[in-house]
């Protein structure tokens, strides 16, 4: 029998197909795009980090589509998913926002605590969905997951870039936002997941043209369209879990 931690990397007979190690290297590259962003942030280059961010995020989103695209799932993918998952959306962002915000500051103050929580809570967000999903993971998520959590928390950078200096004079705000949005990963809110979501195909025609303006918005306006997808997703939080619990009872 093969060890489990090798199926769908190694078969039991004949060579590699390379076609089933491209997610994991699609996974390790996410993890290099998320080093870099950092990268980018230790010389100053703010923008450049988030964008490389925003990749990896891409990147995470189609490396286990295409797994089960090719039927190449494995154990051994899905905690080099998660090791990429916790650099690259617990880590990353934390020091983008440091080096963008906060580094100014010579000591250790309650913005690196607020970062730490937020790492903490991502790494246990990521730990408790692997628990969950051996035992069937259900139709949404629980808690904010982490390439959301990332997503949000880097909002105070978005405004930062979009020239609004209130989120540099006000640290104490800061850090009580990225407190809010470690506490939403690690909550028990149900949140849409995007696997067991699906469109009609009725309304195809209109999700289409939708998707075309999201995406050339987001090249051509991106901290405004990062900023309006981060309040967006806020608000929509209450009503998908108030909506969830209503079709429960």
């Amino acid at each position: 029998m093969s060890d489990p931690l090798d199926q769908g990397l190694r078969p039991e007979k004949g060579p590699v197909k390379p076609l089933v190690l491209l997610p994991n290297f699609m996974t390790l590259g996410a993890v290099c795009v998320g080093l870099t962003s950092v990268r980018f942030a230790l010389d100053g280059r703010i923008d450049m980090a988030v964008i490389a961010l925003v990749v990896a995020m891409i990147l995470d989103g189609l490396d286990g589509r295409l797994a089960r695209a090719l039927n190449s799932t494995s154990r051994i993918g899905k905690e080099l998913d998660t090791l990429a998952d916790f650099f690259n959306f617990g880590i990353a962002p934390g020091l983008i926002l440091h080096l963008a915000l906060f580094n100014e500051s010579t000591r250790v103050d309650f913005n690196w605590v607020a970062i730490m929580v937020v790492a903490a809570c991502c790494a246990y967000r990521l730990a408790r969905f692997n628990a969950k999903e051996e035992q069937d993971v259900a139709q949404t998520f629980e808690g904010v997951p982490a390439p959301t959590l990332a997503l949000l928390t880097l909002m105070p950078v978005y405004l930062y870039l979009l020239e609004f200096e209130f989120v540099k004079q006000s640290p104490a705000l800061v850090s009580a936002y990225l407190i809010f949005c470690a506490f939403l990963a690690v909550s028990q809110v149900p949140t849409i997941s995007l696997k067991s979501f699906k469109i009609p195909s009725a309304y195809m025609f209109i999700v289409v043209p939708i998707m075309i303006t999201h995406i050339a918005s987001l090249l051509i306006y991106p901290w405004e369209t990062l900023t309006v997808m981060s309040i967006v997703y806020l608000l929509a939080m209450p009503i998908f879990a108030y909506r969830h619990r209503a079709e429960k009872s």
